[in-house]
């Protein structure tokens, strides 16, 4: 008999997981609109290096002097560590340029494509061009572009 529960109760909870919806990791064109760049200037107020993505949580100024709350969603801490982005680059009270891509609902919410910092350095955090993940920026005060081979790196 305790045979019998336990396998009806294996089954059960077996048939409930297959029921749920699978959840799957979204494409940069499911959630954030190409048609839509966005430049901040913000100050880092919590940054969670957290997977599946950093989320980094910004106050932007607007142009009435309200602040608003904005969330840039980056690669996994992993991929940004090792790219060379470190914690001590994004910390809260920083003051930091953030580019990307405005989500399409319109919410405060964006990809992170570029970093510009005070001191005239930058990271690109996108993806190489070529890539479907996402679409480039250009860099402030040059001709160049976040994207290709300096994905990743500092300049």
């Amino acid at each position: 008999m305790r045979r019998k529960g336990f396998c009806s109760l294996v089954f059960s909870l077996s048939v409930l997981a297959a029921a749920m919806p699978a959840l799957g990791h979204h494409s940069f064109g499911v959630a954030f609109d190409v048609e839509k760049p966005i430049t901040v200037q913000a100050v880092v107020t919590t940054v969670k290096w957290e997977n599946p993505h950093t989320l980094i949580y910004v106050d932007v100024k607007g142009k009435d002097g309200k602040v608003e709350k904005w969330t840039f969603e980056g690669f996994p801490p992993g991929v940004l560590y090792r790219k060379g982005l470190r914690q001590d680059r994004l910390k809260p009270g920083g003051e930091v340029t953030l580019m990307g891509f405005r989500s399409r609902d319109g919410s405060n919410f964006a990809n992170l494509s570029l970093a510009y910092f005070p001191d005239g350095q930058w990271f690109c955090v996108q993806f190489p061009s070529g890539a479907s993940a996402g679409a480039s920026v250009q860099i402030p005060g040059t001709s160049a572009v976040c994207g290709g081979n300096d994905t990743g790196q500092y300049r």
